[in-house]
């Protein structure tokens, strides 16, 4: 009679710890799945955010110089100061020091921080025929 109370006893064990790791299982995955939702928001926000500041940039390169055909932005690097700085390369051409634009919290818009040897002249480009290389990858330093 007691091996048979301890078995039934034991398959009810069995049978709950099987439910409440099923019930644990499906809350996990479901948080989860939600938690992974709110970050491809989250990227897809910051991704638009950059388009328009990078596509900023490039309009006040085009107001500025003549003879852009092409912008190529690079890594962008946030500070720990909570500034946003964006490094890029005009029509193709690779200087030992990029060019950069800034722009912290309070700002409206971004600005030319440092302008290295951007092998254009003074004037302006049509922005429209300017091709734009967009760069959405943070450079971690």
């Amino acid at each position: 009679m007691k091996k048979k109370k301890s078995k039934k006893f034991s398959i009810i064990c069995l049978l709950i710890t099987v439910g409440l790791l099923t019930i644990l299982g499906i809350g996990g995955v479901k948080k989860v799945q939600e938690h992974q939702r709110k970050v491809a928001i989250e990227n897809e926000q910051k991704r638009k955010a950059l388009k328009k500041y990078e596509t900023e940039i490039v309009e006040d390169l085009a107001n500025n110089y003549a003879g852009i055909k092409s912008v190529e932005f690079d890594k962008y690097m946030v500070s720990p100061m909570g500034g946003v700085q964006w490094f890029y390369y005009v029509n193709g051409y690779n200087p030992k020091q990029p060019s950069s634009y800034l722009m912290y919290d309070d700002d409206k818009k971004p600005y030319a921080c440092r302008l290295g040897d951007l092998n254009v002249k003074k004037g302006k480009s049509d922005f429209k025929q300017i091709k734009i290389k967009y760069n959405y990858e943070e450079d971690q330093r």
